[in-house]
């Protein structure tokens, strides 16, 4: 059985995560990241995360229902909103960028990834993004999902041994970008359900906590299927080839 073990360095410093995207899953993602971080200082480690959020997008009124927003956050820039939330709530000193991951993240030297986008475009610029760096790629977490499904994915670029979300699904690169947005709160519950993006998103995160407290995991990834009630562990393939039989993946509609 294949295991991805957790730096040493990671024990005795800030672990830095990016976060990009800051919509439904990844409004979870970070919410998650602040009761890691509580976790782990709890639990004796020295400094916990250091996290920064990514998004150029602002909290529109159809986001209420289903990412971490609430009315008073409407019209400020998602990203900076949860930034400040955590660090007034936390003391944290946590960054928010009212920006996309474009060749500019280059001055960060992350962990990890947390991508939460919802085109596939974003995701394969992260991706070409993280092979291009002159240091060793961070471990990737990408959190897709559709009405009722979606998966997670963790994985590291450039190492068949850690297939990331294009490992396992080659055909995601070339499928068409979907900007269309809810225009109502009632249009945002159709097209994904309420409880779709904390689910995908604590499946997912679930896997980094294991590498945060245990040191090391299995899982390559969960699929998640509301309408059955499924979820499904992928563990790191025993071969470097990437299992063709996975389930097709699901992005992120826009909100």
């Amino acid at each position: 059985m294949t295991t991805l073990k957790a730096p040493n360095r990671w024990l005795t410093r800030e672990i830095e995560v990016v976060v990009v995207g800051a919509g439904g899953n990844g409004s979870e993602a970070v919410d998650a990241l602040a009761q890691f971080h509580t976790a782990m200082l709890a639990l004796g480690h020295p400094h916990g995360l250091s996290v920064t959020i990514l998004d150029d997008s602002i909290v529109r009124e159809p986001n209420i229902v289903r990412q971490r927003f609430w009315p008073c956050d409407i019209g400020q820039n998602k990203a900076v909103c949860l930034a400040n939330r955590y660090n007034m709530m936390m003391g944290l000193d946590w960054k928010g960028i009212p920006s996309r991951f474009t060749s500019s993240s280059q001055l960060f030297a992350p962990d990890i990834v947390i991508s939460a986008v919802d085109t596939p475009s974003a995701r394969k610029a992260i991706s070409t993004n993280l092979a291009e760096r002159s240091f060793a790629p961070p471990i990737w977490l990408d959190l897709g999902n559709n009405a009722r499904n979606g998966q997670a994915i963790l994985g590291i670029v450039g190492n068949p041994a850690y297939p990331t979300v294009f490992d396992r699904y080659p055909h995601a690169q070339d499928l068409p970008d979907d900007n269309r947005k809810s225009c109502s709160t009632a249009e945002a519950i159709s097209s994904q359900d309420c409880l779709v993006n904390r689910i995908v998103t604590s499946a997912g995160m679930s896997i980094i906590w294991e590498l945060l407290r245990y040191g090391e995991t299995t899982k390559n990834g969960v699929v998640i299927d509301l309408e059955s009630g499924r979820q499904i562990p992928m563990p790191f393939p025993r071969s470097t080839d990437a299992d063709s039989n996975s389930p097709s993946p699901q992005q992120t509609h826009a909100a």
